[in-house]
Parts: structure tokens; C-alpha cells; sequence
């Protein structure tokens, strides 16, 4: 009983204050963008992207999206509703689903939100791993949406390894960031 409210309480919370403390975080780091040229002018011509970026480099990512839309696909698992509250505050929609529990309905709903005109973005290494390695499924989801892999990545001066789960990178203020993208579809 105390879990389940202890549980919902968290639920409720959390996503107010991680959202907050990332447009925080943002507004006391030096961004520098790397190979974004590319990028902002597709999206100015509306034209849709997959965009990729590693598990434990998500926190500051909601930073760079400047296209029309996105929708994230997020796991089902419970800190997967976090990030998934959290990103919605941030502007950015979700479906849920993943390589080891929903994965049909997260492409299914990853597929309906492409139709709609919006770009996708994953995590190729997903929540278990192995980090830093993608999941061949990405590829065929390009091939099936006819969309490119924009792989884009976050780094920073400071940091602190947050070990809950797959290990997170939480970013620290008033540093030097870089955001980067690949120059070049995959």
C-alpha cells in the first residue's frame, strides 16, 4: 500500500521537477552545436528524420529538436513513464513499447506518428543493452519508413554517473556542453 502511493506520488512529481531542472540546466551551459546545419535546414523543409541517440545520453536531448513534431518511443517499464511525463512537459510526445516487452505496438505507434508528419526518435541501444551498441531493428525501421537515421549525441565538461538502471549521464551547470549530430544520414 505505502509502495503503490510512495509509487504514484513519484509519478506525479517527478516529471515537474526533471523537466524543470533540464530547461535549468540548458539555460546555464555554453551549447555549442556540432553538424546541426543539415539537420535544421530538413527540418525547415519539412521533411521527417529517425533520430538515434545512445540510452545514457538522453537527459539533454529535448534541447535540440527544432523540427515540426517527434515522438519518442519510451519503455513500458516504470521508469519509462517518467520520461515519458517528463518529455510530454517538455514538448515532446511518446509511445510506449520495447525490444523486451510492446515492441509491436511501440513501432505501430511509432509508424501512425511518422504518417502524421512527425519525426521518430529512439535509443538503439535500448534500456538493457548492450550500451553503446544498436539494435539492428532501427535499420529496419528506416527501411520501412523510408526516413534517414540522424544519430546525435551530448557531452559536457561535468558530469555525474547516475547508475539507476542503464547508467545516465546527469549534466552539472555552468560548463561547456556540445550537442552533435552526424553530417551525414545513415
Amino acid at each position: 500500500m505505502i509502495k503503490k502511493v510512495l509509487h504514484k506520488t513519484t509519478i506525479a512529481i517527478a516529471p515537474h521537477i526533471a523537466s524543470s531542472l533540464i530547461r535549468f540546466l540548458a539555460k546555464t551551459m555554453r551549447i555549442t552545436y556540432i553538424n546541426f546545419e543539415k539537420i535544421w535546414g530538413d527540418w525547415q523543409r519539412g521533411k521527417n528524420v529517425i533520430v538515434a541517440f545512445w540510452h545514457g545520453r538522453l537527459m539533454m536531448m529535448p534541447l535540440v529538436y527544432k523540427g515540426r513534431g517527434i515522438t519518442i518511443l519510451v519503455s513500458q517499464h516504470r521508469d519509462g513513464e517518467l520520461i515519458a511525463r517528463t518529455v510530454k512537459r517538455l514538448g515532446i510526445d511518446s509511445v510506449r513499447g520495447s525490444s523486451t516487452r510492446g515492441w509491436l505496438g511501440g513501432v505501430k505507434g511509432l509508424l501512425n506518428e511518422m504518417k502524421k508528419g512527425k519525426d521518430i526518435a529512439i535509443t538503439p541501444d535500448g534500456p538493457k543493452g548492450p550500451r553503446f551498441i544498436a539494435q539492428t531493428w532501427i535499420i529496419g525501421l528506416a527501411k520501412i519508413t523510408g526516413l534517414p537515421i540522424i544519430p546525435m549525441t551530448f557531452g559536457a565538461s561535468k558530469k555525474k554517473l547516475l547508475k539507476a538502471g542503464m547508467p545516465s549521464y546527469c549534466h552539472i551547470r555552468f560548463q561547456k556542453a556540445y550537442l552533435s549530430a552526424a553530417s551525414q544520414s545513415l
